[in-house]
């Protein structure tokens, strides 16, 4: 005879629990001046919490995965940036060569990550959430902003912070739902 699975009943319906989220994660995007979290970075993990499962473990996926993409995106804009100051060619050159060499480098790593294959949502959204937060300049304007490598590194950090606090929320959605174990 096989043992049931616990039946968790929420007694904050989803759709309240959700609601209170959104109020807690609004105040990081709008009141924090330069250093606002670009909210839709927050909120496109938050789901991802809940497409893994919505369980609190899920951040052994997420985080290295998340960064993983975002890795790969910043190191992307950086080579492209070196090639097309180095040799004078066009910026479109360098993003083609950037993108050559890292997303492709990136997809012969991932399957020998079991973290990374189980993340590939995570993985891919890394990468196009930097590139997001990288091309709208979501970034805090601080330190040496005509440096286009620490604006690189500035919109890799910002996306990592944004994304993790996206994961909080799916957390932080789930506990406001006050689940209680029955049977």
């Amino acid at each position: 005879m096989s043992a049931q699975a616990p039946i968790i009943r929420q007694r904050v319906p989803l759709p309240w629990a959700v609601a209170l989220t959104v109020a807690v994660a609004l105040p990081f995007g709008l009141f924090l001046n330069q250093f606002s979290l670009p909210l839709w970075v927050c909120f496109i993990v938050w789901a991802e919490y809940f497409m893994l499962g919505a369980k609190p473990d899920t951040w052994k996926i997420v985080f290295p995965s998340i960064a993983a993409g975002g890795l790969t995106g910043a190191l992307w804009m950086a080579t492209s940036t070196l090639i097309t100051s180095v040799a004078s060619t066009p910026v479109i050159v360098g993003l083609l060569v950037g993108n050559f060499i890292w997303v492709t480098a990136l997809l012969y790593l991932m399957p020998r990550s079991a973290t990374l294959t189980t993340g590939t949502l995570a993985v891919f959204n890394g990468l196009a959430l930097f590139l997001a937060v990288y091309f709208t300049g979501s970034v805090p304007g601080v330190g040496p902003m005509d440096n286009p490598y620490w604006v690189i590194t500035l919109a890799f950090l910002w996306m990592v912070v944004a994304a993790y606090v996206g994961w909080f929320l799916g957390w932080l959605n789930i506990m406001l739902t006050f689940p209680k174990v029955e049977g």
